[in-house]
């Protein structure tokens, strides 16, 4: 005996049976999300160094600092996208302990301090940080980016300080100081508005709100404010409609640029990123691939996107690239 489409109660089972699948793929989808997070982040460990030195040279002509320095090695924030991991390959360390092993580099103040207090340091712009994040939640515990803080307040040299976490805001008065005697750009690190994405792409980093409102708490603090929506996930996160909410959010809160760009591969960074994706939206595995030939996105792809994104920047008046610059050039007249 057949029963066709009509039958009410076989119409319901099939309503009941496609949203038990949907629940099901829901899931899938969230636990296998969860196992590509726990199969990285087991509960960090943190290895106290003593190091020689804290300054490092960046040579990389179209950034507004030469130097950068961290205070730790490894970041707990676990990002999807993250390009840094290869860094810990430098310690001797395989790149899965990047988010598990911290290197906690207690005496970071104390060298910067001789640092800065040489003869021919010449007060450059230090970028705090470059392969990690100060505000990681090891700070919480040691404090070794506050104190260097100090550092910058005493010596007054000029500060650019990124960081994807709502621990800044602990800090506020010290940062109101170095501003206000001196240089400092707080970069805050937001690439999208979509909270649910950002908890599948930064599983441990502060909420969306939670960034908006440091921006908010710093711009009324009188610190220049610069956001990197870096990076642009094509296909997911770099659609006109969301730059747009994204460049109105953060200039209602008082951001005075924007820096955005898409996303990049470096060493393993590609195959972390397409597991991710396999699970996201399988569809978007062969974009990718033709996208990303390199392990940087398709030329003709980006340039659309930048211009779209340099048009939206500016409509929206976050454009004050020149407060980037701890120098100002000089013009003619």
């Amino acid at each position: 005996m057949s029963y066709s489409g009509g039958n009410p109660a076989n119409n319901t089972l099939k309503r009941e049976s496609a949203r038990s699948w949907g629940h099901l793929h829901f899931i899938f989808f969230h636990l296998h999300i969860e196992w590509l997070i726990v199969k990285d982040l087991k509960q960090a460990t943190y290895e106290h160094t003593i190091v020689q030195r804290i300054l490092h040279y960046v040579n990389v002509w179209f950034l507004p600092f030469r130097w950068g320095a961290n205070t730790y090695r490894g970041c707990e924030h676990n990002c999807v996208y993250c390009n840094a991991r290869y860094t810990h390959e430098f310690l001797g360390l395989p790149t899965r302990e990047f988010s598990q092993k911290i290197i906690v580099k207690d005496n970071a103040a104390e060298i910067l301090d001789k640092e800065f207090s040489r003869e021919k340091w010449k007060k450059m712009t230090v970028n705090l940080a470059t392969v990690t994040d100060p505000y990681q939640p090891a700070e919480s515990k040691f404090n070794i980016t506050r104190d260097t803080l100090d550092v910058f307040l005493k010596h007054h040299n000029p500060l650019i300080l990124s960081t994807k976490s709502a621990l800044v805001l602990r800090d506020l008065e010290v940062l109101k100081e170095i501003a206000h005697t001196g240089f400092l750009n707080v970069v805050v690190s937001l690439s999208t508005l979509d909270e649910e994405l950002r908890k599948k792409i930064e599983p441990n980093v502060a909420s969306v709100e939670s960034r908006l409102k440091v921006i908010q708490e710093l711009h009324e603090a009188g610190i220049t404010v610069g956001v990197a929506a870096i990076p642009l996930l094509p296909g997911i996160s770099d659609d006109e409609k969301d730059l747009d909410d994204l460049l109105k959010a953060v200039s209602e809160n008082g951001v005075d640029y924007v820096i955005t760009d898409l996303l990049n591969f470096r060493e393993e960074a590609r195959d972390r990123f397409m597991e991710f994706l396999a699970v996201y939206d399988s569809s978007l595995a062969s974009v990718y691939n033709k996208l990303y030939q390199t392990n940087y996105c398709d030329k003709d792809y980006a340039k659309g996107i930048r211009r779209k994104a340099n048009e939206l920047v500016k409509r929206h008046k976050v454009d004050g690239y020149q407060k980037m610059f701890s120098y100002r050039r000089k013009t003619k007249e």
